[in-house]
């Protein structure tokens, strides 16, 4: 795996190489800009530092000041496209795989392309640049523990926040932000180019995203917009997303648009904004997700069914289980839940924030069984927030953390975000299937591993813990 703060070290150490083997007569020239071969073959001119040769199809050779010799993806790609580990490689601009974000109509069908990423292999991006894998089109980024994929800025080090954008999955999965026509314009996708997401097909596969690294990102694409980490629109829980770590994105950490996605061990750092975001009818599974955050950030999960009409349908209802949360003084609640929003959160551990929930714009959520908390410990200055929800002067947290299901105690995290306290260790594994909610209905699905603890991490396991060895260093 190839580390980002060498890249440009070796391409400098190239160029001195170079010179010194020159006599005073020769030229030696330095390629600091893109070689527009598409064939992905020799770029550069001149003696001096060139372009990699043979970069993979798809992309094109070239020497970027900041990122070294690199092969470079651009615009909209329409063809299957590997880019293997014995290169890096920059996103100059965005850069669109497939058409499946055309507004489709009547039996029309997208175009099916993969874009393949090879485990250890690192991708930059520019300022103004992000990925987006289109409705038809699929991801195949299988990194390992031992070789991570890695997105990044050009710049060197992974500490930046708001440096590029992010990365984006579209799908064909169900929305409640269709009219009927199975196409959902997206958000924060583009200055000048509408693209489309959604469908009928909650089993919809946009590819594979295992032991990748998102950091640095969160470029504002529109006014007031923008990119989140990992952005999933209409994602099917056919798509296999583990292992994934979002760091210090100047938005959202990943954010749920409806669908079906289903991901499990997640790690999120210090993110600026809200580190879990759902809307639009999400219903998919999240287990064993670790959150850190820092001073004044946003939620840890900020979740919402419908602005405009609470109880649109499909109400957003995920599962979750085994979720930590480890707070900061100044930064926004654990949780917030409204606009309709339900979810089912099982051995789980908020601890360290101001506040630890608060639930706002409630319809029939609480009543109905429909926002349900089992096994959860609440650790903050204050538990639930102090709003005025309901004109009499209660706060609908107040009646979610009331519940039987809700401990408020210390956890007693170590530095390995294992809990001592004996709270977090439950007599048996929890059935995750069994909750009973309004209409039998439940996102709990076969997906989800039956625990007999709370929080991200088995108290009783041991190193290498389930988050060590990929996630970036430093971090955790």
């Amino acid at each position: 795996m190839k580390q980002k703060q060498l890249v440009t070290a070796m391409a400098l150490a190239s160029s001195l190489a170079l010179l010194a083997g020159c006599d005073s007569g020769d030229d030696v020239s330095v390629n600091l800009g893109s070689d527009s071969s598409s064939d992905g073959g020799n770029g550069g001119s001149g003696s001096g530092v060139t372009a990699p040769e043979n970069c993979p199809t798809g992309t094109s050779g070239a020497v970027d000041t900041d990122a070294g010799a690199v092969c470079v993806l651009e615009g909209r790609i329409e063809q299957n496209v590997t880019l293997s580990s014995d290169y890096n490689y920059l996103l100059d601009g965005e850069v669109v795989i497939g058409n499946g974000d055309a507004e489709l109509t009547g039996s029309a069908t997208p175009d099916e392309y993969t874009l393949t990423i090879e485990a250890g292999t690192e991708v930059f991006g520019e300022n103004d640049s992000y990925l987006v894998i289109t409705r038809g089109s699929k991801i195949n980024a299988a990194g390992t523990a031992e070789n991570p994929i890695t997105f990044s800025s050009v710049d060197e080090g992974y500490e930046g926040a708001g440096e590029w954008g992010g990365v984006v999955l579209m799908g064909f999965a169900q929305t409640n932000a269709d009219d009927g026509s199975g196409n959902v314009l997206a958000e924060a996708v583009g200055e000048t180019e509408a693209r489309y997401y959604g469908g009928s097909d909650n089993d919809d596969n946009s590819g594979i995203m295992q032991y990748v690294r998102i950091t640095e990102g969160g470029y504002e694409v529109k006014t007031d917009e923008e990119i989140n980490g990992l952005t999933l629109f209409g994602v099917g829980r056919g798509t296999t997303l583990d292992h994934i770590q979002v760091n210090s994105n100047q938005d959202d950490g990943i954010e749920f648009f409806g669908g079906t996605a289903r991901v499990s061990h997640l790690v999120l750092t210090g993110n600026l904004d809200d580190s879990i975001d759902w809307d639009l009818g999400f219903q998919g599974n999240i287990q064993y997700a670790l959150v850190t955050k820092v001073a004044e950030s946003g939620y840890g999960m900020e979740t919402d069914n419908d602005g405009s009409d609470f109880d649109k349908a499909p109400r957003s209802r995920p599962t979750l289980a085994n979720v930590t949360i480890v707070g900061a003084a100044g930064a926004d609640a654990g949780a917030k839940h409204r606009e309709g929003t339900g979810a089912f959160v099982h051995n789980s551990i908020y601890t360290g924030d101001d506040e630890c929930l608060d639930v706002d714009d409630q319809s029939s959520e609480i009543t109905n069984s429909e926002l349900v908390y089992n096994n959860v410990i609440f650790n903050c200055a204050a538990n639930t927030s102090d709003d005025d929800d309901d004109g009499a002067g209660n706060e609908y947290a107040d009646t979610v953390a009331g519940s039987n299901g809700v401990s408020q105690t210390d956890p007693m995290l170590d530095a390995n975000y294992k809990p001592a306290s004996t709270d977090a260790q439950l007599g048996s594994a929890v059935d995750f299937q069994s909750t009973p909610v309004t209409g039998g209905i439940n996102t709990a699905t076969d997906f989800l591993e039956n625990t007999d603890y709370l929080g991200a991490v088995d108290p009783d396991a041991s190193a290498p813990f389930w988050y060590e060895g990929w996630t970036l260093e430093g971090t955790l």
